[in-house]
């Protein structure tokens, strides 16, 4: 994928430098007349490489490492001058012998720079387009980070309802996200429809793979609101607003992959239910089965020893389980015959009178 952009960038680079010289050969007043077409691509070049110099050199090493600004015109004032030198000094000659009279009236330096001016004029309006498009591309990134900050820490999604007012939404209500045109409509599950100026796949960037999943070249759903899926489509949860619950067809090539991420999910889900329902049943049972009276009589006699001792030490002295230590505390708590004193960290237990 990466090779894949590197050629694209590669290839838009070469289509905007034969768009410039061939716009710029033939647009006079873009150029000094040189006398030849060599000349002339000559000096397009070196446009060329003023604008690439500008944006992939001296804008990043001024502007985007939190230099002066002020600083980055004036190399870019200098910049602008020593191409328009060089580009004067190319076609200079042919100037000199074509004009020869005016020179001779205004003078060699006057009139050499007053095409000085010009030039490097141009120069500079050429170079203030690299400078909006990487201001643009900033700024833009910026909004990204701030938007990302917001979701992250937040869990809201931006939004604009049927009047076109902005608005935050909480991004658990999201029941999916479909593209529709240009835009992106987001239905929640209170059975509301906002709209988003934005890709689908942004929001599939924005959203991230751990809670949502794009099942279509044109829908994202959330995990935590499917209720079910077949390997063909995608069922959602029903709730009040919508009455029924929805399917989806997942997409033909990527349909056993999207499949196979929604099983694992709903199986991880069904897993944590069922950890949980039986932790609670062996606290139940760990709370309602007592210990024999002898395991009793030996935590108690130890604790009466060596008061303010921990449960560690109890169980390094008597080699009994966790589990069996828990259940002996517990039951003699509940006779009240130790207490617990002090933080969780340094106290311990104690006997009661």
């Amino acid at each position: 994928m990466k090779h894949q952009k590197t050629i694209v960038t590669i290839l838009l680079n070469f289509l905007f430098c034969v768009a410039l010289l061939r716009f710029y050969s033939r647009n006079a007043y873009l150029r000094p007349y040189a006398g030849s077409t060599l000349k002339e691509s000559l000096t397009g070049l070196l446009l060329l490489a003023s604008l690439y110099v500008n944006y992939y050199l001296l804008y990043p090493l001024l502007v985007e490492r939190r230099h002066s600004r002020t600083l980055y015109w004036l190399a870019l004032v200098v910049i602008a001058l020593v191409f328009a030198v060089l580009e004067l000094t190319i076609a200079y000659p042919f100037i000199m012998y074509c004009n020869g009279f005016i020179i001779e009236q205004v003078g060699f330096y006057s009139y050499f720079s007053s095409l000085l001016f010009v030039v490097c004029g141009r120069n500079l309006f050429f170079n203030f387009f690299p400078y909006l498009f990487r201001e643009r591309k900033r700024l833009q990134e910026h909004l990204d980070t701030e938007v990302r900050f917001v979701y992250q820490n937040a869990q809201m999604l931006d939004v604009c309802d049927d009047q076109n007012n902005c608005q935050h939404i909480p991004v658990d209500n999201i029941l999916y996200c479909k593209k529709f045109g240009n835009e992106t409509e987001i239905h929640t599950v209170d059975g509301l429809k906002y709209t988003r100026y934005c890709t689908i796949k942004y929001l599939e960037q924005h959203f991230g793979n751990k809670e949502f999943i794009r099942i279509s070249s044109s829908i994202i759903v959330p995990y935590q609101h499917i209720a079910s899926c077949d390997g063909k489509s995608v069922t959602m949860k029903a709730f009040p607003s919508t009455e029924a619950t929805l399917p989806f067809k997942l997409d033909t090539k990527r349909a056993p992959q999207i499949a196979a991420a929604i099983d694992e999910y709903l199986r991880n889900i069904e897993e944590k239910k069922g950890v949980r329902l039986e932790s609670e049943e062996e606290k139940g049972k760990k709370i309602q089965s007592i210990p024999p009276q002898e395991k009793l009589d030996t935590v108690f006699n130890y604790i009466k020893k060596h008061p303010g001792c921990r449960s560690t030490e109890i169980i390094a002295h008597t080699s009994y389980s966790q589990t069996t230590m828990e259940r002996c505390l517990y039951e003699l708590k509940k006779q009240e015959l130790i207490e617990y004193t002090g933080s969780k960290k340094n106290g311990g237990y104690y006997p009661i009178g």
